[in-house]
């Protein structure tokens, strides 16, 4: 009797692609890898359009606070304009505080396109949904060769704009190092794909964004060295010493001597560790005060959230995640309030290790998976034939369910840690406000270019393109200042909204104060003694 061919034991979508030629499966094979990239992509286009609407809305109803956003547009237009790094905001150069020669590229936009605050939103938004192709080629090329490499990359890249931590960063109006964390990944992925050239650039773009990103940066050097094949290996490490000689010169030398001998804002953040080398030996001489610093639940609840969004994978790689811990335990240690419960922007730092934590991680998992069902193959009697006609797929894992699956940890974390509509409509700063930045700006036409103007808050960051504008915070204003008030002022808190009251009665009083303008929201009060028409 003659024994049935092995094709025909198997069931009948195995014998399908057993008889399918070389050719058909080649096909099937660039659909399915092809699938998870045309997801991930539309997933960030779907975040670009969600976080412009989001942060568009917010200048729009003049609800923006001056910091971050009016700090940048006044350096960006100061660039654009005469090439000067200076801010109303900060004493000295921007440099001395920030290293981020790009802001070059925002300064050429508004200097020729469009000057206007919303270009830094459009800037931002753009990063937050780059942020999601930028994570899929990375985690793809760290989880080939497997052919689950593109499904598994996509599920955990498009829930990434929703991260409670993400949500923070988009909050915080703008910021350079997005984009510096977009580049590493993307360098990443360049060096782990045999492309020294490519990775070689964008490093030392990302390099140029932000003094801080010289860390993601030399975590991906290590990656590449670890994980990358034949002189790539040596690429990886030099780039990794790349990163770390450039902190070292920019820290140490540049920024200090851009600054002149004046103090780095954040140098108060860790004073009271003893400044200096003192910051080394504080855990001995004050223990119970670091031990309470580094164990504060809130900021890690938030770095909870981003390991449950990528489910568990950089706890498969301790060694790989603690790359994590030192960035946290600086941020845990300072005496702002932002940084130490790892708000707005202060999660960018930690968002390369957790990637590449989770890319390692995800390597193991998906071995052990592997191993797994050749085990379950076995029992079955489908392997050796599976692997004669090449049918055996561990990525032949349906996308829709592992989308499904995994995306679930990064909803339930945007609903705890949300901060942003739909996830919190506690905030009104980004909705129900009616757009009035045109009127806002017909209503400042009669100030001179030179002259000092001093807003309410969320009037900063749609003015701040000229050379002298401030915040009245409560303050005295100066007598040779205007003064805008809106009617209808956004406040972010109520100790702000009293002084912003207060101000308000006490410039009706006086008399002092010429109203150069009114239109039944905005005020404009020219300077004390003037008087008007000129």
């Amino acid at each position: 009797m003659t024994e049935p061919h092995l094709t025909t034991m198997l069931p009948a979508s195995a014998r399908t692609r057993a008889r399918a030629s070389p050719h058909m499966r080649w096909r099937a094979w660039v659909a399915t890898a092809t699938r998870p990239a045309i997801l991930s992509t539309a997933a960030g286009l779907a975040a670009l359009l969600w976080v412009s609407t989001l942060l568009l809305g917010r200048v729009d109803g003049l609800s923006a606070p001056p910091y971050d956003l009016a700090f940048f547009q006044q350096i960006v237009w100061n660039v654009g304009q005469n090439g000067w790094w200076e801010s109303s905001f900060h004493r000295g150069s921007f440099l001395g505080l920030h290293f981020s020669p790009i802001l070059a590229v925002p300064a050429l936009v508004e200097r020729f396109v469009w000057t206007d605050v919303r270009v830094l939103s459009l800037f931002h938004a753009t990063a937050v949904g780059a942020l999601v192709p930028a994570t899929f080629l990375f985690l793809r090329a760290a989880f080939r060769p497997s052919r689950a490499a593109g499904a598994l990359a996509a599920a955990l890249a498009v829930g990434l704009p929703i991260w409670g931590s993400i949500q923070e960063v988009i909050r915080s109006d703008f910021h350079p190092e997005v984009a510096g964390v977009v580049l590493a990944l993307l360098a990443g992925w360049a060096g782990l794909t045999r492309r020294p050239g490519a990775m070689w650039a964008l490093g030392l773009l990302a390099l140029a964004t932000r003094e801080d990103v010289a860390y993601a940066v030399a975590v991906i050097g290590l990656v590449v060295a670890a994980r990358g094949r034949g002189d790539l290996r040596r690429h990886g490490r030099v780039l990794a010493a790349t990163a770390v000689a450039w902190a070292i010169l920019v820290f140490g030398v540049l920024m200090p001597w851009i600054r002149g001998g004046f103090p780095s804002d954040t140098d108060r953040y860790y004073a009271w560790l003893g400044g200096g080398l003192n910051v080394l030996a504080a855990p001995f001489t004050m223990t119970d005060a670091v031990a309470t610093a580094l164990t504060r639940p809130a900021p890690w609840f938030v770095v909870a959230g981003m390991v449950a969004s990528l489910v568990g994978l950089p706890l498969l790689r301790p060694r790989w995640a603690l790359l994590v811990v030192f960035p946290l335990v600086a941020l845990l240690l300072s005496a702002n309030t932002f940084q130490a419960t790892v708000r707005l922007q202060y999660s960018l730092i930690l968002i390369v290790p957790v990637l590449v934590a989770a890319g390692l991680g995800g390597r193991r998992a998906i071995a052990h998976a592997a191993r797994l069902r050749r085990r379950w193959s076995r029992r079955r009697g489908w392997l050796a034939a599976e692997r004669r006609t090449g049918s055996f797929r561990l990525g032949s894992i349906p996308l829709r369910g592992l989308l499904v699956l995994i995306t679930i940890p990064a909803l339930a974390g945007a609903w705890l840690q949300g901060s942003l509509p739909p996830f919190d409509f506690g905030d009104p700063a980004f909705f129900q406000r009616p757009a009035a930045i045109d009127r806002l700006q017909r209503a400042t036409v009669d100030v001179p270019a030179s002259a000092r103007l001093l807003a309410d808050e969320g009037l900063i960051a749609p003015l701040a393109g000229r050379a002298r504008v401030g915040r009245l915070a409560g303050a005295t204003p100066a007598e040779d200042a205007y003064i805008l008030i809106d009617r209808l002022a956004w406040s972010p808190t109520i100790r702000l909204a009293i002084g912003h009251a207060r101000l308000v009665t006490m410039l009706d009083a006086s008399g002092s104060r010429p109203i150069v303008a009114d239109d039944g929201r905005f005020v404009l009060w020219g300077p004390q003694g003037d008087d008007w028409p000129p």
